[in-house]
């Protein structure tokens, strides 16, 4: 099968309600630029022409107002749904647009790689896969694609709030065609967060845009970058993405390895004691 004969949407998830760094979406990127993350995004997706069409879905709360303005300058349309149910927001799209296929991005994930963002559709449609998510890539810089019909099935089926949150888990357990895609010749530091979810998130990806000027932001260049200064990767080297636990065992087994660096020895030991 070849790509072009094939719409292929990117839906960028984008909302200005974050409570850890608000208004992250818009601010400049990088610092003292006109340019901002999510218009980083955008420009990044723009650079890979297999991609049909660009859509923002965002909630409509009127917090995300200055969002729409913000995206309407680059001639970009923004879906506005259901400020919860992000995958009915996904539904919508799907059926608005007629995609055959959709790639889901978020706003707080500026770097894409064009080379690997090719490479990921083109092995995607060739398999003829219902679903796929990269591998091997730094947190924030993989790709995760589905049939656009995968997406209405999932929301047409579960009434489980988180799968209608998260979008994609009811498609991961459903979909019988699928694959997790392996960059295996990509070899990096598996300490670096290229997502922005802290401020220290965002004063890493800023030095990385600063430092690299006007070449590509591929992860050749970053890797390379942090290769010849490797400080860089203490900047955000302390936060956590967030995820959902499955019980409280599994909670602190995660937070045991904070206390040990900061030696709450005798809080370790008590945890310790509890998961028992």
């Amino acid at each position: 099968m070849e790509v072009g004969q094939f719409k292929i949407g990117a839906i960028i998830q984008a909302r200005l309600g974050s409570t850890r760094l608000p208004n992250k979406v818009l601010m400049p990127l990088p610092l003292g630029s006109n340019e901002t993350i999510i218009s980083q995004v955008i420009k990044g997706i723009k650079k890979v022409p297999e991609v049909s069409k660009i859509v923002v879905a965002s909630s409509s709360s009127v917090v995300n107002d200055n969002l729409e303005t913000h995206i309407s300058s680059f001639k970009i349309d923004c879906y506005r749904g259901d400020e919860n149910n992000v995958l009915s927001r996904f539904y919508e799209i799907v059926k608005k647009y007629s995609f055959d296929y959709v790639i889901r991005f978020t706003a707080d994930n500026p770097i894409v790689d064009e080379v690997l963002l090719k490479e990921f559709i083109n092995n995607f449609i060739a398999q003829d896969l219902d679903y796929s998510y990269s591998q091997n890539l730094p947190l924030g810089s993989n790709f995760e694609m589905m049939k656009a019909n995968q997406i209405i099935v999932a929301h047409e089926n579960t009434k489980d709030f988180y799968e209608k949150e998260h979008v994609t888990p009811y498609i991961k357990r459903h979909a019988k065609n699928k694959e997790d895609y392996k960059f295996k010749k990509i070899e990096f530091n598996n300490e670096l967060r290229l997502t922005i979810d802290y401020p220290s998130d965002y004063a890493l990806i800023g030095l990385i845009f600063s430092m690299l000027k006007d070449k590509p932001k591929s992860l050749k260049n970053i890797f390379k970058l942090i290769e010849d200064n490797s400080w860089i990767l203490k900047i955000n080297q302390n936060n956590f993405q967030k995820k959902n636990y499955k019980n409280i065992e599994e909670e602190i087994e995660n937070i045991l390895p904070v206390l040990r660096e900061r030696e709450l020895i005798r809080l370790e030991k008590l945890l310790k004691n509890v998961a028992k």
